[in-house]
């Protein structure tokens, strides 16, 4: 039997309030930096073996990435701007006010890419991409494209050519169902099932710089987690610790897991040293307890010096934070979540700047950014159905979370610059827990 710290646990996780949601969902925060204007002319075909509306269907995948890079706007076609893409120039571009222009040539199998920075006055040419007329296969050659495009321009890794993981669990209303993890690209496409336990997968975590993730599973009838790869369908326990475990987290460096365990009776923090290099583990460390309370969802600090958490130690759950150091004292909690009495699913921003957390807000669980350099709390989203579970994408400025309701989920991707935010998943079932990884 579950125990009731477990149970309240799981309260404290979860917190939905099972009302339907609609699509307008919106971010809040004060834009603090200004999307680049870039137009993409018409697509050149010259004697290609794709057929049109394939291409159309890959010019849109890299408009989507470049209108959603956090860098970039892709401005509406006219036959005036498809001037710029035959003779771009520094003065007509500025006095249309767009200082990139690109355009794709399709020949044979292949596309190029010219790219024309107004700013510098440079042209670049992108060297020729095969494509295989397939297009799960094309379609990452495409965010590999959007990605050197954004390097090329802001000297920065853009995010088209990462991954999401993600707990979904197809059958609808339907209690103990399996739910498997999956991962997709940023925008919810070439979704791939990585886990096949035929149980309850939740709450995938990526191993930075590596294939493998870490989840918990069901399969054993108590949560335990595990430690699987996106090569390779095989999984095995990884934490050797009794009780029920939950919510792992690991560190940017791959030396310490932290994680949730009822072993000592109730839900507490604990954390687990790795040789990444040797792959032995040290003993499970209670890190954090507090008398009848329960503490949850984990996350490091990037250089791993800190973890933020959830704990209800002060009556409700809310997030703090605690250093790691040598001293054989407990470490204390610092609040950080002052503003929200329900605050849980802390995700600490790769940069270390930000926190992201899901709040109960007027009634509807919003997400909301804990920003380290102005010490306050902001709102991130707001609009109808309860955002929970933040992941930050590599460059710190992306969020992905889901929106639920009592049987039904979704995937949403959220830029810190940006009005409005991207649905990213559409089919049935239950899809939640996101993760980002590389």
């Amino acid at each position: 039997m579950i125990l009731p710290y477990l149970l309240r646990f799981v309260t404290l996780c979860n917190l939905l309030l099972f009302s339907l949601y609609g699509e307008e969902v919106r971010v809040e925060l004060q834009a603090t930096h200004a999307l680049n204007p870039i137009y993409i002319g018409s697509a050149r075909i010259a004697n290609s073996t794709l057929s049109s509306p394939y291409i159309s269907q890959l010019q849109e995948i890299f408009e989507r990435d470049l209108n959603w890079n956090g860098s970039t706007r892709v401005v509406q076609r006219t036959p005036e701007r498809e001037q710029l893409t035959y003779q771009p120039n520094i003065s007509t571009c500025k006095a249309m006010g767009i200082p990139y222009v690109a355009v794709m040539k399709f020949d044979q199998q292949e596309v190029t890419l010219k790219l024309f920075n107004a700013r510098s006055g440079k042209m670049h040419i992108f060297s020729p991409i095969r494509l295989s007329g397939m297009l799960d296969s094309d379609r990452r050659l495409i965010h590999r494209l959007a990605d050197n495009v954004h390097k090329t321009l802001f000297d920065i890794h853009g995010i088209a050519s990462t991954k999401i993981l993600f707990s979904w669990q197809k059958q609808e209303g339907i209690p103990g169902s399996p739910a498997e993890i999956w991962e997709c690209d940023w925008d919810g496409e070439n979704l791939r099932q990585i886990t096949h336990e035929n149980s309850t997968c939740i709450t995938p975590v990526a191993v930075p710089s590596s294939h493998s993730f870490l989840f918990v599973s069901y399969k054993q009838g108590k949560p335990k987690i595990y430690i699987g790869s996106r090569t390779n369908p095989s999984t095995k326990p990884f934490v050797p610790l009794r009780g029920n475990q939950l919510l792992p987290a690991i560190s940017m460096q791959r030396d310490k897991i932290a994680f949730i365990s009822d072993v000592s009776s109730r839900a507490d923090l604990f954390l687990l040293s790795l040789n990444s290099e040797e792959g032995e583990m040290g003993k499970p460390q209670q890190l954090f307890s507090f008398p009848r309370a329960v503490q949850a969802s984990p996350t490091f600090h990037p250089d791993g010096s800190k973890i933020a958490f959830v704990s209800d130690k002060d009556g409700s759950p809310r997030i703090y934070i605690i250093s790691l150091n040598d001293s054989p004292a407990r470490p204390s909690a610092t609040l950080i979540s002052k503003k929200n009495r329900e605050s849980t699913c802390p995700a600490w921003s790769p940069d270390g700047k930000k926190i992201a957390y899901s709040a109960k807000t007027e009634g509807v669980r919003q997400i909301w950014i804990y920003d380290f350099e102005k010490k306050e709390e902001r709102q991130l989203t707001s609009g109808p159905g309860n955002k929970e579970n933040p992941s930050w994408a590599p460059n710190s400025q992306h969020l992905v979370f889901n929106i639920s309701d009592r049987d039904h989920a979704d995937l949403y991707v959220a830029h810190m610059d940006h009005p409005k935010v991207l649905k990213i998943t559409h089919q049935p079932g239950k899809k939640h827990y996101p993760s980002w990884g590389e």
